[in-house]
């Protein structure tokens, strides 16, 4: 079948994550129960997408990204002889002023009896990884004071262990052995929902806010350095790494006495 000839692809040859080829197969499933996929036109894809109304701005792109990844490969590869989706439209998404977890959440997560939810919020807070990467991190990641992250689309990063999120990661292994840090009851590792459901019921707040906490304060601690913040939380693009660092009053208050004429 043509949907999964492409997922093979995405997955050998592209090296999708797992997110992104989970994505992709429910989109091109979702189609498939109406069109096929091999005679859609461009006027039917649009159709289709505009029979759904309850879906947000940023469903509708993550389903036009997945038409235009589709057909461009299908068209590639000699499978179509026209790319249907080529001209579809993506809409415009009105910029989100993005959460920043506060210090009271923070404590509130180094407070929690639960050491692995101690760990969640440090490797968050302080390590700036997303709720994906702490789902697979295993004790071989782990050189001593560093692990090694595998972020998205496999981009590998390194950062550094505190001396506090070391001691909870030692008593971790020395209760469950190597393997999984956050182990599923039923084998392997527990899913990035579960741990974001964790995090926000505890700090009453998005996990994702954390690495933004992360991103801001390595900024600000490293004299603004926004190639260091980069790399620090595995960004290919720095465009993508300002909107972790967060502008705060007490910066815009500098900014104002900075602008000052005096009388």
């Amino acid at each position: 079948m043509l949907i999964d000839e492409y997922l093979h692809y995405l997955e050998r040859v592209r090296r999708a994550s797992a997110n992104t080829l989970r994505l992709r197969e429910t989109y091109m499933r979702q189609l498939a129960a109406d069109l096929d996929p091999a005679e859609a036109t461009d006027a039917q894809l649009r159709a289709w997408i505009a029979a759904r109304p309850d879906w947000s701005r940023e469903t509708v792109n993550a389903v036009t990204s997945t038409f235009r990844s589709f057909y461009r490969w299908a068209f590639e590869v000699g499978r179509i002889a026209t790319d249907p989706a080529a001209r579809l439209p993506r809409l415009r998404v009105p910029q989100r002023v993005p959460r920043i977890a506060t210090e009271e959440q923070i404590a509130a997560g180094l407070a929690s009896a639960d050491r692995r939810t101690r760990v969640a919020t440090r490797l968050g807070a302080e390590c700036g990884l997303r709720v994906h990467e702490m789902a697979k991190l295993a004790t071989t990641d782990r050189r001593g004071e560093w692990l090694v992250i595998v972020g998205k689309g496999g981009y590998t990063r390194t950062v550094y262990v505190s001396p506090e999120l070391a001691d909870e990661l030692d008593a971790l292994e020395a209760e469950h052995g190597p393997g999984y840090y956050f182990p599923s009851p039923r084998g392997g590792h527990l899913t990035a929902e579960a741990i974001r459901q964790r995090i926000r019921r505890v700090l009453g707040t998005n996990p994702h806010s954390l690495r933004h906490r992360a991103g801001t304060t390595v900024y600000r601690g490293t004299g603004n350095d926004l190639r260091l913040a980069q790399v620090f939380l595995g960004h290919r693009n720095p465009q993508t790494t300002a909107v972790y660092v967060h502008v705060q009053r007490a910066d815009l208050m500098a900014a104002g006495a900075a602008a000052r004429i005096a009388a």
